[in-house]
């Protein structure tokens, strides 16, 4: 292999890396921004259009699911959050879809079920919630589809 190949295998290989590092970093942010934004589209049609009132509980109820998740993984902040390997992380987030749709569903529901006034606090509450605890399962089922692979370490909590 000359010098000129090296190198542009060497951007190739760059590049691709770049990508790969892009899309695991920015997997679980980018679902979780398709549920959220899909989750407001859906309830302004079922629930009708927000007041400023609605929009600020939405914001917060679908940011507190997550200081719940934290607080409940952590035992109330105590205790060190576990990791998940970049193959298991690639492999789970592939499946992203499903939590999408699974967290929208559970929005869906809330405008349907609720009255208005708690539809858009409960629906953006639920769809968070549904979301993050579907991407968890995502990664349980790629962390052992990994080690079925033969990936010792596929472990779905370091730390």
């Amino acid at each position: 292999m000359n010098d000129e190949e090296r190198r542009a295998s060497g951007g190739e290989h760059t590049a691709r890396a770049g990508l790969q590092t892009a899309i695991v970093d920015n997997s679980t942010a980018f679902g979780f921004s398709v549920t959220m934004t899909a989750s407001y589209g859906a309830l302004n049609q079922v629930a009708g259009s927000p007041s400023l009132v609605d929009i600020a509980l939405f914001a917060v109820c679908a940011a507190g699911a997550f200081t719940v998740l934290q607080a409940v993984t952590t035992r109330g902040f105590r205790r060190r959050p576990g990791t998940v390997p970049r193959e298991v992380i690639m492999l789970g987030t592939a499946l992203d879809m499903v939590s999408v749709v699974l967290g929208l569903g559970a929005a869906i529901v809330a405008g349907l079920l609720l009255p208005a006034t708690v539809a858009w606090s409960a629906g953006a509450f639920a769809a968070a919630m549904v979301f993050a605890l579907s991407q968890a399962l995502e990664l349980m089922i790629a962390a052992r589809v990994e080690r079925r692979m033969g990936d010792p370490d596929s472990a779905t909590d370091r730390g």
